[in-house]
């Protein structure tokens, strides 16, 4: 589940107060920023003021992704030598580290929650630790509290899963060492600008078996698959030939996908290359549905089912709804990629924030539909939640994105692509790829000081991942939505009863110093001691804002 967050009630007359979890040298330490006692499991473990006030500060960018997670902090770890300890074989850098928070009543200085109940910020390790300073306690230790899911060290593909003398010892040579296609969606089928179906080369196929000197069975999916035929394209790439999927197992028992290919009719019976086209179902079956794996959200969650970060899956498949709009196709060979390495692949051209939160990672998708923003909480200026600095512009023109060409469709046998969508402010009526939205066209003449020369300024994305139209024009739209009309940031400070507001979260910001309703997003967030400060980026977008 993702990080538990403080109710408006919890937060009335009511303060943060930090504590940490550390076990060093053997021994368990529970430090806080002040004394506090919190139940644990039927009896009460006290927390001793021995950690620095963290300044944590939980915070996001407005759009991309957050690949760590991490705060500086200091503690003094009484009666203990630290450099003793380190000379005895207890490493610091193999520390592990949980900080979080409970609410302590302003008036009585007791906590209102439980163990089970604290709000969890950050579990990671230690890193760049500093101890031994002449000119404090032996005790004292600073470091920083990481959790970074670069460290992914787990493996997507089973690295036996490849052809070999164990798994097929009857395989033509040319196959030794190939590693199973993973095959996701329905890579090499694809639709023409007209609406019409087409296929090109999608992923690869492996030579099993032959007699005399023609092959007569083809490896297409290292597992199970969703499909019951599929179209195979020889080496030469000009001939095709339909064929009914059959499934069996391998020397070690795994189930994969094969076909048959002893009676050849168009394509040729032996070749140095075969690929597939997956026109008629989809690769691999989605552990959430009873349909093949395919949305970008359940793709996702599949994937991080398999590494060894700690990750909220349960987040991943709620959030489903909103990252399945994108159909993902694609097959995976690379026997060192990781879990964490892939999602990161997939996601880099969508607006998706990953977090790292103290249960896992987790994704936080941008609101953009105008009806999904008037769902909104709505928020109005006031004592409350008081402005405390200007509004400060954060686009600049080199930043402006309101033309976007999407490059898909690739044609795995060479790597180009069969596809394009290009939406552009001034779209050629003679091109079907082209198109353009009331986004485009505005920021086309925001930017411009001349009414008769918008500015327009482009980009091009490939995706090898994508083979759907649909997806590849909502990724288009998404982009020059938030990158073709600016935004501005300002600070605020809230009451603590506002402490339910996280990074990443969108409010309808009713700001009568600016005399009109934003679509807002928490970029930042600290306690001061007194009250929250928050960063808000305020979009400046007004087919949204008109609606609002």
């Amino acid at each position: 589940m993702a990080p538990r967050i403080p109710s408006g009630d919890q937060l009335t007359n009511a303060r943060p107060v930090y504590c940490l979890d550390l076990t060093f040298g053997g021994v368990e330490y529970h430090l806080a920023t002040e004394p506090v006692d919190v139940e644990r499991d039927g009896r009460v473990i006290h927390y001793s003021e021995a950690l620095s006030d963290p300044g944590y500060m939980e915070e996001v960018t407005r759009e991309g992704m957050q690949a760590s997670n991490s705060v500086p902090l200091a503690v003094f770890l009484d009666g203990v030598d630290i450099a003793a300890e380190v000379n005895r074989g207890h490493r610091l850098e193999s520390v592990a580290g949980h900080l979080f928070f409970v609410l302590v009543d302003r008036s009585t200085g007791r906590s209102g929650q439980t163990y089970a109940e604290r709000f969890a910020l950050l579990t990671g390790r230690l890193s760049q630790p500093v101890y031994a300073d002449p000119e404090r306690s032996a005790g004292y230790l600073a470091f920083t509290l990481d959790d970074n899911p670069g460290d992914d060290s787990s493996l997507l593909l089973d690295s036996a899963a490849v052809v070999s003398g164990a798994t097929w010892p009857n395989a033509p040579a040319v196959s030794g060492g190939k590693v199973y296609p993973v095959v996701i969606g329905t890579p090499g089928s694809f639709r023409k600008p007209d609406g019409t179906l087409s296929t090109t080369s999608g992923s690869p196929a492996y030579p099993l078996a032959e007699s005399g000197s023609n092959y007569t069975k083809l490896l297409i999916a290292g597992h199970d698959v969703e499909a019951t035929s599929v179209t195979v394209f020889d080496g030469i790439g000009t001939a095709s030939q339909s064929f009914s999927v059959t499934r069996e197992t391998d020397g070690l028992g795994r189930l994969v996908a094969t076909v048959d290919i002893s009676s050849p009719g168009a394509i040729s019976p032996k070749e140095a290359e075969y690929w597939v086209v997956w026109d008629n179902g989809g690769g691999i079956g989605s552990p959430f549905a009873s349909t093949a794996l395919e949305g970008l959200g359940d793709v996702c969650a599949w994937a991080l089912l398999r590494t060894s970060l700690r990750v909220d899956v349960p987040k991943w498949i709620a959030e489903a709804g909103i990252l399945n709009r994108v159909k993902v196709a694609t097959y995976i060979t690379e026997p060192t990629l990781s879990p964490w390495s892939f999602v990161a692949r997939i996601l880099d051209s969508m607006l998706v924030e990953v977090r790292a939160g103290p249960s896992g990672l987790y994704p936080m998708g941008r609101v953009l539909d105008t009806a999904m923003a008037e769902g909104l909480t709505l928020i109005t200026e006031g004592p409350e939640f008081e402005p405390v600095g200007p509004v400060t512009g954060q686009t600049q023109l080199g930043d402006v994105i309101n033309a976007v060409t999407v490059q898909f469709a690739i044609r795995g046998k060479t790597g180009d692509y069969k596809r394009r969508v290009t939406l552009t402010p001034d779209p050629d009526s003679t091109d079907p790829e082209q198109f353009s939205d009331e986004y485009a066209t505005i920021s086309a003449n925001r930017w411009s000081t001349d009414p008769e020369a918008p500015i327009i300024q482009a980009e091009s994305i490939d995706l090898d991942h994508i083979y759907d139209d649909t997806s590849a024009a909502l990724i288009a739209r998404e982009r020059v939505r938030t990158q073709g009309l600016g935004y501005s940031e300002r600070p605020y400070l809230a009451d603590a009863r506002f402490g339910y507001l996280m990074p990443g979260d969108q409010v309808r910001l009713d700001s009568e110093s600016l005399g009109r309703v934003f679509l807002a997003t928490v970029l930042s967030k600290r306690w001061t001691g007194y009250a929250w400060g928050l960063s808000l980026a305020l979009d400046d977008d007004p087919v949204r804002i008109s609606s609002l």
